[in-house]
């Protein structure tokens, strides 16, 4: 009777599997029912009228489950942002958490991402010009093709991050660190990277004319690829 018990219970969960929780709750429910079918039976009543008036106190339990799977799906929603094709022009994004986020054909002209989570998010096509991205996590962030003049990039987490086919001509990085990011297909021309941190970054077919990196320090594989690309390193350290 206990396995019947344990299936019933399961049924009512089954819906509501992909919520994380939904596990838990479904083995404190069913530590619950067990207890009070013991109880029942200890007071004399037979296996069957046991488990029937044990699955009558479940009561409305699923209308509670529909409610917190509308939440959880809600949050999920909130989570996974899509703001792909919109016009979000002077938007406010500070201190947002957009992981997996999709900002991809938009144009956030003016926007502030300043003290934001955009962990694994993608910028396509996009236009940013004059953003703010001030203590940003941009680790593994995506920036292709799009239009980034005039944004400010200042104290951001830039681990794996992935500036694809931009133009990033004149953007200033002074101080910054960059960690294993890649800089592909993009316009370098006349950026500063003066005093900046760069570990494994790769500048794969960029443009860097007069780029400057006075008094930054970088690992042997930078600094090597960069003396390739006949980049002035006169004046960084060699980490």
């Amino acid at each position: 009777m206990i396995e019947k018990l344990n299936a019933h219970v399961h049924s009512i969960f089954a819906p509501y599997q992909n919520a994380k929780t939904a596990k838990e709750l479904e083995e404190e429910l069913l530590q619950n029912l067990i207890e009070k079918y013991n109880d029942y039976k200890q007071k004399g009543s037979s296996e069957q009228e046991a488990y029937r008036l044990t699955v009558d106190s479940i009561g409305e339990v699923s209308e509670l489950l529909e409610a917190f799977n509308l939440q959880y799906c809600e949050l999920e929603q909130a989570i996974n942002m899509d703001y792909s094709r919109q016009r979000l022009l002077d938007s406010d994004f500070r201190s947002v958490s957009v992981h997996d986020g999709k900002f991809n054909s938009c144009d956030l002209t003016r926007s502030d991402f300043s003290h934001s989570d955009l962990t694994n998010s993608t910028f396509k096509s996009s236009n940013l010009n004059n953003c703010i991205f001030e203590n940003v996590n941009l680790t593994s962030t995506l920036f292709k093709s799009s239009n980034l003049k005039g944004v400010i990039f200042k104290n951001s987490n830039y681990n794996k991050t992935h500036f694809k086919s931009c133009n990033l001509a004149g953007l200033i990085f002074d101080g910054e660190t960059f960690n294993q990011t890649i800089f592909e297909g993009s316009t370098l021309k006349k950026a500063s990277f003066r005093d900046a941190t760069l570990k494994n970054v790769q500048f794969r077919t960029s443009d860097l004319k007069k780029i400057d990196f006075e008094g930054a320090s970088m690992d042997k594989l930078t600094y090597n690829f960069l003396i390739g690309a006949k980049v002035d390193l006169s004046n960084v350290t060699i980490l």
